[in-house]
């Protein structure tokens, strides 16, 4: 969908003066997206300067650079003889606003005019810091078209936290999405030995912007190829690698979520009059409904219903993997959402249920999760923390870096697999480079995962059938089953010190119990905790002599 990007620049404050002689500032603006530069007429002699214009600086430009590019906003001194003097810039991700105009866009109820933001935004300088402050206003538009063939994600939401954010609830859970791209560094092209020390720092801020613009919209568009409409736990880094350039890193957890109805958008089924009782001969199905609704005995219709909606949507919609090349033929296709018609009741709305299927997850690439909270009953059990690293020399092909994060993987995979676990959570990489040796590491913890956990059991608490509940209460009945170990105790891939149970006395445990995710609510803890940390670090190397760790 191509859109439409409207500025205007309304005033300024707080200058800087520029002009020594009058002790004032010609202040003007370059306002450039993409490749096209407009420019504000010149404010003389003013250090809050106020631009009386009522035009719109416009862009049109495609989705795809919507998303990649950013706005930027030049403040200038005007000199008349010389050239123009640098004051400060404003640049500005469209990202929220693509957001909020996309969810606008596809809700044919919403009201359309696009998404504007307004407000004084600071001047910002690389050499001089904060230099006044701009009130402009922005606006995006987008046009809605149906190409399949869109290289945009225009409507997937990010969030950085680690769990369902609050006001929504999960439909569905997709799985792992990552993506990496290789940029050269502006601070080594040869371009940098000519240039000043300012044009240097912002080619490598508007450099690093992009980058990040750019893997953000490639795992955007991962996520909606499986269906989903956010990326939960997202995590981006920067991998600085000298001269063979800079590496934008990113992963997250492609879900499915869907606000939760406010208590204005409830559905309240009013309750019949008794005239509506004792008249007879009014057989419509509006009165047959309200006499079924208002009768003195226990209603069973909404019991009923939310039964047979949970037997309809028995079949779960599983989560789904990111496929490669080699083997599309085997990936698990779905696009729909798995919910419940029913259970219209005092909570309001469908329940929507995120559910998965045991089969999909064994054929998942990578079965990893960036979230690190959950709700009750998720986590089964706890095998422990796994990691995985690798030393790598840096060099200039970007493909060579995905399959050094994809080996990283696959033996997190295995080490999940080894302790009996089908999946890793709280899933996290990182990167530590010097010179040309790049160590990577990747870690999170393996766990056993209940399929058939409903992640809105805490929102929908008040709507909980007996059945759900009872079955809380079980899941609390053994709130130590969570630190039992996946395995048997003398099948485990080496050799631990495991104890009985102190709480069921049944079941074997760990002595030390390493996990990156947050505690599980059940699992009862004893004491003040208290923050531990452990540093290795290798003496050099003395002729004649062996090596030491201290």
């Amino acid at each position: 969908m191509p859109g439409k990007i409207k500025v205007k620049v309304l005033a300024g404050r707080n200058l800087p003066v520029m002009d020594r002689a009058s002790d004032t500032t010609d202040a003007f603006v370059e306002i450039k997206f993409g490749g096209v530069t407009h420019k504000t007429d010149v404010c003389r002699k003013s250090l809050n300067p106020h631009w009386n214009s009522t035009e719109w600086y416009r862009f049109e430009v495609d989705e795809s650079e919507l998303q990649d590019e950013p706005l930027q906003l030049r403040l200038m001194d005007h000199d008349t003889y010389s050239a123009n003097d640098a004051i400060g810039k404003v640049v500005i991700s469209l990202a929220p606003l693509l957001a909020r105009e996309a969810n606008n866009v596809n809700n044919t109820t919403a009201p359309h005019g696009g998404a504007v933001m307004s407000g004084w935004i600071p001047v910002f300088d690389t050499m001089h810091g904060i230099r006044g402050e701009l009130n402009v206003i922005v606006k995006v538009e987008l046009f809605s078209d149906f190409n399949k063939y869109k290289t945009s994600s225009c409507g997937v939401q990010f969030f950085h936290c680690p769990m369902i954010p609050p006001g929504y609830r999960a439909t569905s859970i997709h799985g792992f999405v990552e993506e990496l791209v290789v940029n050269d560094d502006p601070e080594y092209q040869w371009i940098d030995k000519i240039r000043t020390p300012r044009a240097s720092n912002e080619a490598r801020q508007v450099a690093f912007i992009k980058l990040s613009n750019q893997v953000q919209r490639l795992v955007g568009l991962k996520a909606a190829e499986l269906g989903a409409n956010a990326v939960i736990g997202y995590q981006q880094d920067f991998d600085l690698e000298g001269e063979a350039g800079v590496v934008a890193r990113a992963i997250g957890t492609a879900v499915s979520i869907s606000p939760i109805p406010t208590p204005s958008q409830q559905v309240n089924i009013p309750p019949c009059t008794q005239q509506d009782k004792c008249e007879p001969g009014r057989g419509s199905p509006r009165h047959a409904r309200h006499e079924s609704y208002g009768g003195k005995e226990p209603v069973q219709t909404h019991q009923h219903a939310q039964n047979s909606s949970l037997n309809a949507s028995s079949t779960p919609m599983g989560i789904h993997r990111r496929s490669s090349d080699s083997d599309l033929s085997v990936t698990p296709k779905g696009g729909s959402l798995n919910t419940s018609a029913g259970n219209v009741g005092s909570g309001g709305g469908a329940i929507l249920r995120p559910s998965m299927n045991s089969n999909n997850l064994d054929m998942l690439e990578y079965p990893f999760l960036t979230m690190t909270e959950f709700p009750p009953g998720f986590i089964v059990h706890i095998g422990g923390t796994v990691c995985a690293r690798s030393v790598k020399l840096a060099e200039t092909e970007g493909g060579a870096r995905g399959a050094w994060w994809a080996e990283l993987r696959t033996e997190l995979r295995a080490h999940a697999r080894a302790l009996r676990c089908n999946a890793v959570v709280a899933y996290a990489d990182s990167a530590a480079i010097c010179e040309d040796v790049c160590v990577l590491s990747a870690s999170g913890t393996a766990v056993v995962i209940n399929l058939d956990c409903d992640f809105n059991a805490e929102v929908d608490g008040n709507n909980a059938s007996s059945g759900s509940k009872n079955a809380i209460d079980e899941l609390e009945a053994e709130s130590c089953s969570v630190a039992h170990v996946p395995y048997s105790p003398g099948a485990g891939p080496y050799r631990a010190e495991l104890s009985t149970c102190g709480g069921c006395r049944r079941a074997r445990v760990p002595a030390v119990l390493l996990a990156t995710c947050s505690k599980p609510n059940k699992l009862v803890s004893y004491g003040k905790a208290i923050t531990l940390t452990a540093v290795a670090a290798r003496v050099k190397r003395r002729p004649g002599k062996p090596n030491k760790y201290r």
